[in-house]
This record gives structure tokens, C-alpha cells and sequence, in this order.
């Protein structure tokens, strides 16, 4: 998977999931999210030179009562259970949940933000940008 084919399935699971919601609310980025990240391996271990692509949109124009963001949150979480992802976690009043998309191990996220905004957040797993490891000059007779 290159780069820009999971930035497509970011995307997609973004859109999926806020299909679900009503009133259909506005998406506001996080700029923070608009560039790739660096995957982090173990403790001592050089950069291998994989990515990971995120994204995260405020959830804008919803209400921001408790009942209608839990009323929200039941809908997101069972709409991605009907669709087969794993339920990591979830807050005690449910409003903040994680999951994994099955297949493909997508992290999504929900959560409740300052001001009762909701979030969405989707990460890809770490991959190579161009889909592949870059070869290695020092490999090069």
C-alpha cells in the first residue's frame, strides 16, 4: 500500500463512519494530521524509513448535549462493529471509543474533544510511501 492509497482509505473510513451521524455534521481537519508521520520502532532502532498517514476532523454543527453525543457515539460504534472492526476500548460513558478496521488494521478513533466537539480520527498501519522498502545503496555492487 502506497501512501497515497492509504491516505484513499482514511478517507473512506472517515466518510463511512460520519454517513452514520445525524444531523450530518460539517468536518473541520486538524492540520496537525495533514502530514505523514514517522513509524517509531523499538527502543534503539534506527528509522527504517515508514510512514503512517492520519487524519482528524472536529465533528462541527452536531449538538453538543451529553445524551445526543452518546446517542452519536452508539450509532459510530455500532455501525463499525456491523462492519467487522474490533472494539479496542471505550470510555465509561461511551462517548470515546477505539477500534481497528478488519482487514487492513486502520486505528479509528471517537472522542469527545474541549467544548463537547467529538472528534474522528483514522491512522493507517506503517507502510513504505511508494509501497515498497526503498532498495538500499549500500546493497548496490
Amino acid at each position: 500500500m502506497t501512501k497515497d492509497e492509504a491516505l484513499a482509505r482514511v478517507e473512506e473510513l472517515i466518510n463511512d463512519t460520519v454517513a452514520v451521524i445525524e444531523p450530518r455534521p460539517r468536518l473541520d481537519v486538524d492540520p496537525t494530521t495533514l502530514t505523514p508521520y514517522r513509524c517509531i520502532g523499538f527502543v534503539g532502532d534506527d528509522w527504517d524509513g515508514r510512514i503512517y498517514i492520519s487524519r482528524a476532523y472536529w465533528l462541527r454543527g452536531i449538538p453538543r448535549d451529553k445524551d445526543k453525543l452518546a446517542d452519536i457515539a452508539r450509532r459510530v460504534r455500532l455501525h463499525w462493529e456491523q462492519r467487522g472492526y474490533r472494539i479496542e476500548g471505550t470510555s465509561k460513558d461511551g462517548i470515546n471509543i477505539a477500534a481497528r478496521s478488519m482487514p487492513g488494521d486502520f486505528v479509528l478513533a471517537l472522542s469527545r474533544t474541549a467544548g463537547d466537539v467529538l472528534g474522528i480520527e483514522v491512522s493507517s498501519p506503517c507502510i513504505w510511501p511508494n509501497g515498497t522498502p526503498e532498495p538500499n545503496p549500500s546493497s548496490n555492487p
